[in-house]
């Protein structure tokens, strides 16, 4: 809980402190600015001056941010535009504020809203501009929306966990910065999975609303469990394969198309766990054939020196 003392005002229950600093805002055009301390939580922008808050907006209710350059004081100076919609369905509303390293509160604000919007084709263009380690990282947060540190590690066999700040820090921000207009991966001490409402302690997150790709119903994707190895059948279309790579990792199948103008990454879950460096594959007419030889148990011989039949298996595929 934030005190009066540090000249803020109380949180909410739930509520987390985002960023804060002092700066100016107006709520109508001609009027005048006025200094406040400014504050974004997890719920709120706040702008507050002791001991009472002079002006919120609920962040779910912001629905567009602009630059515009407006005269302060003397000169021109850019500030944010937040545009919100107004109370009792009257008109929305509009106020123009101003701080200090003004890029990040713009940046922190759309990370706490739904304003940035992601979608498949925004991760392909961010993905093909990306080296392969960085490549990894961001599709599995795609499919994920967060990881902690040490499963990014693992995910790239990274040999510590610097080697996964600097693929993020300098690599796939700054260039999804160029792509989309802001960083696209964020570290968060403690926020809660809207989709299973998990409270998620220091992770990496995709940031913005995720609208995941609806697979077709008509879609080929069939995986067949035999006796000695795992047959995986997939419609894939304007794919090349040469453009087709696989990565096999115990009882899971990745395949990614590295074609220059269209890359994608699905990951199949497979129903036993499968040899690395053993498989086929085969692509026509838009249908692509994955053959994977098992690991086979170690035998349990029998008196007979047979090895029992264990069963199908069961199947549960997850892509």
């Amino acid at each position: 809980m934030i005190s009066q003392k540090a000249n803020t005002p109380r949180l909410q229950t739930g509520e987390q402190l985002i960023l804060q600093g002092q700066g100016s805002y107006k709520h109508n055009f001609r009027s005048g600015w006025k200094v406040a301390q400014c504050l974004l939580t997890s719920q709120r922008f706040i702008m507050y001056q002791r001991p009472t808050i002079r002006f919120e907006i609920p962040l779910d209710q912001i629905k567009d941010l602009a630059i515009e350059r407006l005269h302060y004081v003397l000169r021109k100076r850019e500030s944010l535009c937040i545009v919100y919609k107004a109370r009792n369905g009257s008109r929305e509303g509009k106020i123009w504020f101003v701080a200090n390293d003004l890029g990040d509160w713009r940046k922190k604000i759309i990370y706490q809203t739904s304003l940035l919007k992601v979608d498949q084709e925004t991760i392909e263009k961010i993905a093909a501009q990306l080296d392969p380690e960085s490549r990894d990282i961001l599709w599995y947060l795609w499919e994920n929306r967060h990881a902690r540190i040490d499963e990014l590690a693992e995910l790239i066999d990274a040999p510590n966990h610097m080697h996964i700040l600097l693929n993020i820090k300098e690599t796939i921000n700054p260039i999804a910065e160029k792509t989309v207009g802001c960083p696209i991966l964020s570290f968060e001490r403690s926020r809660v999975d809207p989709e299973t409402g998990e409270k998620v302690l220091f992770s990496w997150w995709l940031m913005g609303q995720q609208e995941k790709r609806i697979q077709s119903k008509d879609r080929v994707l069939d995986i067949f469990d035999e006796a000695s190895h795992i047959q995986v059948i997939m419609e894939v279309r304007g794919t090349e394969a040469s453009d087709l790579r696989l990565e096999v990792n115990r009882d899971q199948v990745t395949v990614r198309s590295e074609k220059t103008d269209s890359t994608w990454k699905e990951i199949i879950r497979l129903p036993a766990e499968v040899n690395s460096d053993n498989h086929q594959m085969h692509l026509k007419n838009n249908l692509l054939e994955i053959r994977l030889s098992k690991v086979q148990c170690p035998k349990s011989v029998s008196e007979h020196g047979k090895t029992p039949d264990l069963g199908p298996r069961t199947l549960n595929n997850t892509h």
